[in-house]
């Protein structure tokens, strides 16, 4: 993955690869609920549900403690998704998404969840869309913003990078502002237009997830 590709999508350039299979049979998947305890090896969302597989589907091995690091409850499309990365930290914690059966290394969407503490006290939310935009700047990068949402506690906005070509993509952003620190959730596909109807439900969807 280039690193330089990967500034766009977080504050703090955090990546890690994996390599996946192809598209993967949701039968062969257990959903996780408080009642089991499957020996899980990887995790993956489907229709807003957890579910898990007992084997790795990957050539790669999957860190299982992933999915105790998200901090919000996403909502994503009808396609399964799976957790290919995280990290926490005492500045951050990072889960990254792709569509189950996608390849990492040559991934077409992402979804990131990020969760920043202490940041509420420091910079407004309109200050990070700033920031955010100042980097793509200082890369080289003439990026296309658009504030699609804004309040005191909630700024939903998009950026576009229609050149050069093989750093195009479109990226949505929703980041909310608690107590504890900003909550934030990426979508991005390697695109300069994801397109209306992409766009209108991916708003939708960030809309409705929330934090946990």
């Amino acid at each position: 993955m280039n690193k330089f590709l990967r500034l766009f999508s977080l504050i703090i350039s955090l990546f890690f690869i994996f390599k996946t299979h192809a598209t993967i049979d949701t039968k062969s998947l257990i959903e996780v609920t408080d009642k089991n305890n499957p020996q899980c090896v990887e995790f993956y969302t489907y229709q807003n549900k957890l579910f898990c597989s007992t084997k790795p589907f990957n050539s790669s091995a999957i860190n299982p403690n992933i999915k105790h690091y998200e901090t919000q409850t996403i909502v994503f499309d009808n396609r399964p998704w799976q957790a290919v990365w995280g990290e926490k930290t005492a500045t951050i914690t990072t889960v990254e998404y792709v569509p189950a059966g996608d390849d990492i290394n040559q991934w077409k969407e992402l979804v990131t969840s990020q969760f920043i503490p202490g940041i509420q006290n420091k910079i407004t939310l309109r200050q990070y869309v700033e920031a955010t935009v100042l980097q793509l700047k200082q890369s080289g990068i003439s990026p296309i913003i658009n504030i699609i949402e804004e309040s005191p506690q909630q700024i939903i906005f998009e950026f576009i990078i229609p050149t050069p070509n093989h750093l195009k993509q479109d990226e949505l952003q929703i980041v909310r502002k608690a107590n504890d620190g900003f909550y934030i959730v990426h979508y991005v596909i390697k695109s300069s237009d994801m397109g209306k109807e992409n766009r209108q439900k991916w708003i939708r969807n960030l809309q409705k997830s929330h934090i946990n």
